[in-house]
């Protein structure tokens, strides 16, 4: 399993905006192949921070649908809202406790 952890600096100006978009697209990224689990979180201490946490079942799902994104404009979108480039960090699930 991956999780992926990626971290948005957003424009003051824009959050109300990114908010109700990024929202709106999140039930596409849970509902594409490999995706197990999606959140959006704030950061408590930042408001100009988002965290979008999700599980992968490979790296190579992640992949594609980044590539997906990519070509139906999403990530160009997102340059609209973001003041700062996204930080990816990438988690590869050496042991799960359940």
């Amino acid at each position: 399993m991956l999780i992926v952890n990626l971290q948005l600096k957003i424009k003051p100006e824009k959050r109300l905006e990114f908010s109700d978009w990024f929202n709106g697209i999140l039930p596409d990224t849970r509902s594409y192949n490999g995706c197990t689990e999606v959140n959006s979180c704030s950061v408590s201490d930042d408001s100009e921070v988002v965290e979008i946490i999700s599980k992968w079942g490979s790296k190579d799902q992640y992949d594609a649908y980044l590539a997906w994104r990519e070509a139906t404009g999403v990530v160009a979108k997102l340059g609209e809202y973001v003041s700062a480039a996204p930080v990816f960090r990438f988690l590869t699930v050496d042991r799960q406790f359940e």
